[in-house]
């Protein structure tokens, strides 16, 4: 998850569900088919750094993001130019999973020192309009946010911090025991954002759908797979 160049709708639509208020927001991929870059496009996310790479694709009922080599990418959706930021949010619910893990991924080790901090699949939420220091002028600042993903070593009950947005971002692995398989992850948002960064936190501004390989050892043709169901924000 080292994002270097990061940052350079109750409603039915046919075949995909994407339900959006103040307070509520829901990215279900389970009736989605077609091109997953033209539909991400369509819907107001954009692609960034290497995601169009990644062989991101619609299957049975999921994303699916499969690098065949060590790349990293993001799909992200800004609701600031919407006036959609979310007021109101309680939890956040995914449906996901992994069926290979980016071989060399290490969240261990010193903060105050380079680490491989990769992910097979990632999920961002970004809180308030203000961009926030990156801790290096070379990487864009974002808003404060709070970071899940699904780690082969990583333990769940850590808040992680990564390479770089140390002071205002924190990476939660949860479930995280190693096995592959698909999972469910929720987490109740103001109160870690309170007790992260002791303040209750602005609406929500953004989500983003992340995956990582960077400087991992491919394995099966590969260097990580893995999938998401459905994104829910719950009030």
């Amino acid at each position: 998850m080292s994002f270097q160049r990061l940052f350079l709708t109750a409603l039915i639509l046919i075949p995909f569900q994407l339900l959006g208020n103040e307070n509520h927001y829901t990215l279900d991929f389970s009736q989605i088919e077609g091109n997953a870059l033209e539909w991400f496009e369509k819907n107001g996310w954009a692609e960034q750094v290497d995601m169009d790479k990644m062989n991101p694709r619609f299957e049975k009922g999921t994303l699916v993001i499969e690098p065949k080599d060590d790349y990293s990418g993001v799909f992200f959706k800004d609701f600031r130019p919407d006036s959609r930021q979310l007021k109101g949010v309680n939890k956040i619910r995914i449906e996901w999973g992994v069926e290979q893990y980016p071989e060399g991924s290490d969240w261990s080790g010193a903060t105050d020192e380079k680490r491989n901090v990769r992910n097979a699949i990632g999920v961002m939420v970004f809180f308030g309009d203000e961009d926030q220091d990156s801790g290096v002028f070379y990487v864009p600042n974002i808003p404060y946010f709070l970071a899940f993903f699904l780690g082969e070593k990583e333990r769940p009950g850590i808040a992680y911090l990564g390479n770089y947005w140390q002071k205002t971002g924190r990476y939660f692995c949860t479930p995280c025991d190693g096995k592959i398989g698909e999972f469910i992850t929720e987490m109740e948002l103001p109160k870690t954002f309170n007790r992260q960064f002791g303040f209750d936190p602005p609406p929500i501004s953004g989500i983003s759908i992340d995956a990582d390989a960077s400087n991992t050892t491919p394995k099966n043709g590969r260097h990580s797979k893995s999938f998401i169901r459905k994104i829910e924000l719950l009030p």
